[in-house]
């Protein structure tokens, strides 16, 4: 335990160090450490190795990440407001009932991960992987999230109003039971999704692929749609 202990003081006195000195952190690796409940905020980094370290409850505020790896990395319940993450892979990381407001995760690789009951408002996903990723009962109202991948991903009961997914991809995702009010898929590619019971009211499918869409009891009052398509949505409502 004490070996334990003695690692984690260590580490917090290097994250405290470029925090004084207004420092990146390069470099660093970390093996089977417990940082859960720790103050990380306004810590940049540049290829940080962190793979299935526990950071649960911990602050990140205002964090700044690049090329880093936190794969299977336990993230619940951790603070993400206004975060800057990118070209970093948080495959299998698990983020759910994070705060994320305004926090940005671009150019990164999401593969099965989790990001459940979490509040990415007016945050950016812009350009990243989520493929199987899961945001069930998220918030990601107003986000930005062009040219992101969520194929097989699970948006069950998720919020997506005013989110922009301009060119991105949701084949074969689950997007049953959402508020995507306003939102933006244009130019998309939606084939085999299920967007059942949603509520798509103003939502613009411009140019978007939306074959084998399932769209049981889905409200698409106001949505756009191209003309060849609208026919083919309204029979299946």
């Amino acid at each position: 335990m004490s070996g334990h202990s003695n690692e984690r003081h260590r580490v917090m006195q290097i994250i405290d160090h470029s925090r004084n000195e207004n420092e990146i952190i390069n470099g660093l690796e970390l093996d089977y450490i417990d940082l859960s409940f720790s103050d990380l905020s306004q810590v940049a980094g540049d290829r940080i190795y962190a793979n299935e370290i526990n950071f649960r409850g911990s602050s990140l505020i205002g964090v700044s990440l690049r090329d880093c790896e936190f794969i299977a990395a336990n993230f619940e319940s951790c603070n993400f407001e206004g975060a800057d993450i990118a070209d970093c892979v948080l495959s299998e990381a698990n983020f759910s009932k994070s705060q994320m407001k305004h926090a940005e995760i671009k150019i990164s690789t999401c593969i099965e991960t989790c990001f459940d009951d979490v509040d990415l408002s007016y945050g950016n996903l812009s350009g990243t992987t989520m493929l199987k990723a899961t945001f069930r009962r998220s918030i990601l109202k107003g986000i930005r999230a062009q040219k992101v991948n969520f194929d097989q991903s699970d948006l069950t009961s998720a919020t997506l109003s005013d989110g922009d997914f301009e060119k991105s991809d949701f084949i074969q995702a689950i997007l049953t039971k959402v508020e995507a009010k306003n939102a933006n898929f244009a130019g998309g590619n939606l084939t085999g999704a299920n967007l059942s019971y949603g509520d798509f009211t103003g939502a613009d499918f411009s140019n978007t692929n939306i074959a084998n869409v399932i769209w049981k009891g889905a409200i698409v009052e106001g949505a756009k749609f191209d003309d060849s398509a609208r026919e083919i949505v309204l029979k299946g409502l």
